[in-house]
Protein backbone atom coordinates (compact mmCIF):
# COMPACT_ATOMS: atom_id res chain seq x y z
CA UNK A 1 0.00 0.00 0.00
CA UNK A 2 1.16 3.12 -0.80
CA UNK A 3 1.25 6.13 1.60
CA UNK A 4 -0.89 9.12 1.76
CA UNK A 5 -1.88 12.18 3.51
CA UNK A 6 -5.18 12.39 4.86
CA UNK A 7 -6.95 14.92 6.45
CA UNK A 8 -9.83 15.94 8.91
CA UNK A 9 -11.75 19.72 8.55
CA UNK A 10 -12.77 20.61 11.77
CA UNK A 11 -15.61 22.71 12.40
CA UNK A 12 -14.06 24.00 15.88
CA UNK A 13 -10.85 25.30 16.94
CA UNK A 14 -8.57 23.02 18.64
CA UNK A 15 -4.99 23.19 20.77
CA UNK A 16 -2.03 21.10 21.04
CA UNK A 17 1.31 19.71 22.92
CA UNK A 18 3.23 22.82 24.13
CA UNK A 19 2.12 20.96 27.85
CA UNK A 20 2.38 17.37 27.31
CA UNK A 21 6.46 18.17 27.27
CA UNK A 22 7.05 20.70 29.61
CA UNK A 23 7.19 21.33 33.29
CA UNK A 24 4.27 22.40 35.23
CA UNK A 25 3.93 26.25 34.32
CA UNK A 26 0.53 27.18 35.19
CA UNK A 27 -2.99 25.13 36.32
CA UNK A 28 -3.59 24.61 32.35
CA UNK A 29 -0.75 22.79 31.59
CA UNK A 30 -1.59 20.82 34.74
CA UNK A 31 -4.85 20.20 33.61
CA UNK A 32 -3.17 19.37 30.34
CA UNK A 33 -1.01 16.97 31.52
CA UNK A 34 -3.92 15.06 34.10
CA UNK A 35 -5.98 14.35 30.72
CA UNK A 36 -3.03 13.03 28.97
CA UNK A 37 -2.10 10.72 32.05
CA UNK A 38 -1.44 6.81 31.63
CA UNK A 39 -1.50 7.44 27.70
CA UNK A 40 0.87 5.89 25.12
CA UNK A 41 1.43 9.10 22.94
CA UNK A 42 3.91 8.80 20.55
CA UNK A 43 3.85 12.17 19.19
CA UNK A 44 1.56 15.48 19.45
CA UNK A 45 1.40 19.08 18.26
CA UNK A 46 -0.07 22.13 18.99
CA UNK A 47 -2.60 24.18 16.64
CA UNK A 48 -1.02 27.07 15.46
CA UNK A 49 -3.32 29.60 17.36
CA UNK A 50 -2.78 27.81 20.40
CA UNK A 51 -6.64 26.53 20.86
CA UNK A 52 -5.85 22.92 20.18
CA UNK A 53 -3.25 20.07 21.19
CA UNK A 54 -3.48 17.01 18.81
CA UNK A 55 -2.14 13.92 19.45
CA UNK A 56 -1.59 9.86 18.40
CA UNK A 57 -1.54 7.72 20.90
CA UNK A 58 -2.07 3.63 20.81
CA UNK A 59 -5.37 2.30 21.48
CA UNK A 60 -6.54 -0.63 22.77
CA UNK A 61 -7.45 -2.61 19.64
CA UNK A 62 -4.79 -5.51 18.84
CA UNK A 63 -4.08 -5.29 14.38
CA UNK A 64 -5.14 -9.21 13.57
CA UNK A 65 -2.52 -11.36 12.93
CA UNK A 66 -4.27 -13.19 10.60
CA UNK A 67 -4.76 -10.72 7.88
CA UNK A 68 -3.15 -8.72 5.03
CA UNK A 69 -2.17 -6.33 7.13
CA UNK A 70 2.15 -7.00 8.35
CA UNK A 71 1.97 -6.54 11.77
CA UNK A 72 3.89 -7.90 14.28
CA UNK A 73 1.98 -10.54 16.89
CA UNK A 74 0.21 -8.09 19.05
CA UNK A 75 1.05 -4.70 18.03
CA UNK A 76 -1.99 -2.05 19.05
CA UNK A 77 -3.12 0.58 16.16
CA UNK A 78 -3.01 3.99 17.01
CA UNK A 79 -6.04 6.80 17.49
CA UNK A 80 -5.75 10.36 17.26
CA UNK A 81 -7.10 12.58 19.88
CA UNK A 82 -7.73 16.42 20.46
CA UNK A 83 -7.40 18.73 23.73
CA UNK A 84 -9.57 21.95 23.52
CA UNK A 85 -7.37 23.71 26.05
CA UNK A 86 -10.33 26.31 26.69
CA UNK A 87 -12.88 23.67 28.32
CA UNK A 88 -9.94 21.15 29.59
CA UNK A 89 -11.71 18.80 27.52
CA UNK A 90 -10.51 15.85 24.99
CA UNK A 91 -12.40 14.00 22.40
CA UNK A 92 -11.51 10.77 20.33
CA UNK A 93 -11.36 11.89 16.22
CA UNK A 94 -9.60 9.48 14.53
CA UNK A 95 -10.16 5.65 15.52
CA UNK A 96 -8.38 2.75 14.22
CA UNK A 97 -10.50 1.26 11.41
CA UNK A 98 -9.48 -2.05 10.21
CA UNK A 99 -11.26 -4.50 7.82
CA UNK A 100 -9.02 -8.03 6.69
CA UNK A 101 -11.39 -8.45 3.67
CA UNK A 102 -11.95 -4.42 2.60
CA UNK A 103 -8.15 -2.56 2.44
CA UNK A 104 -10.16 0.68 1.81
CA UNK A 105 -11.00 0.60 5.44
CA UNK A 106 -7.69 0.42 7.29
CA UNK A 107 -6.88 3.15 9.16
CA UNK A 108 -4.46 2.00 11.76
CA UNK A 109 -1.31 3.74 11.81
CA UNK A 110 -1.58 7.88 11.48
CA UNK A 111 1.42 9.96 12.25
CA UNK A 112 3.05 12.48 10.95
CA UNK A 113 0.41 15.34 12.29
CA UNK A 114 0.18 18.86 10.90
CA UNK A 115 -1.95 21.55 11.37
CA UNK A 116 -3.14 23.95 8.86
CA UNK A 117 -1.96 27.96 9.09
CA UNK A 118 -5.65 28.61 10.49
CA UNK A 119 -6.12 25.75 12.75
CA UNK A 120 -9.11 24.52 11.29
CA UNK A 121 -7.94 21.28 9.20
CA UNK A 122 -5.51 18.49 10.48
CA UNK A 123 -2.84 16.62 8.19
CA UNK A 124 -1.57 13.12 8.93
CA UNK A 125 -0.19 10.25 7.24
CA UNK A 126 -1.40 6.82 7.11
CA UNK A 127 -0.41 3.48 5.05
CA UNK A 128 -4.08 3.89 4.25
CA UNK A 129 -6.53 2.86 0.95
CA UNK A 130 -7.02 6.11 -1.63
CA UNK A 131 -8.39 9.05 -0.10
CA UNK A 132 -11.43 11.12 -0.82
CA UNK A 133 -10.09 14.21 0.61
CA UNK A 134 -7.60 16.71 -0.87
CA UNK A 135 -3.79 15.31 -0.91
CA UNK A 136 -0.81 17.08 0.26
CA UNK A 137 2.26 15.99 -2.42
CA UNK A 138 5.67 16.75 -2.28
CA UNK A 139 7.16 17.63 -5.58
CA UNK A 140 10.76 17.78 -6.80
CA UNK A 141 10.36 20.52 -9.46
CA UNK A 142 13.28 22.28 -11.33
CA UNK A 143 13.15 25.96 -12.55
CA UNK A 144 14.08 27.18 -16.03
CA UNK A 145 14.76 30.42 -17.67
CA UNK A 146 13.38 29.31 -21.35
CA UNK A 147 16.09 26.36 -21.95
CA UNK A 148 18.91 27.51 -18.91
CA UNK A 149 18.39 25.27 -15.82
CA UNK A 150 18.07 27.49 -12.29
CA UNK A 151 18.07 24.45 -10.09
CA UNK A 152 15.72 22.71 -8.65
CA UNK A 153 13.25 22.33 -4.81
CA UNK A 154 11.05 20.33 -3.00
CA UNK A 155 8.01 21.98 -2.02
CA UNK A 156 4.72 20.61 -0.89
CA UNK A 157 1.93 21.00 -3.10
CA UNK A 158 -2.21 20.42 -2.58
CA UNK A 159 -4.03 18.29 -5.10
CA UNK A 160 -7.11 17.14 -5.94
CA UNK A 161 -7.75 13.43 -5.64
CA UNK A 162 -8.61 13.40 -9.31
CA UNK A 163 -5.06 15.06 -9.30
CA UNK A 164 -5.39 18.87 -9.93
CA UNK A 165 -3.46 20.97 -8.50
CA UNK A 166 -4.97 23.58 -6.17
CA UNK A 167 -2.16 25.54 -4.83
CA UNK A 168 1.25 25.51 -3.09
CA UNK A 169 1.02 24.23 0.79
CA UNK A 170 3.95 24.75 1.91
CA UNK A 171 7.40 25.67 0.54
CA UNK A 172 10.31 23.21 2.17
Amino acid sequence: MRKIIMFILLCATFTTDYALNTRHKNENDTKILRLTRNEKITESIKSPNGKWIVFVKKSNFTIPSNCFYPAEKGEQANEIWIINTKEMSKKLLVAPHFNCGDVSRVIIDPHNLQFSPDSRTIFFETSAWVTSGDIIINQHRYRFEGDTPLGSYNWDWLFTPEGKQIRLYKKV
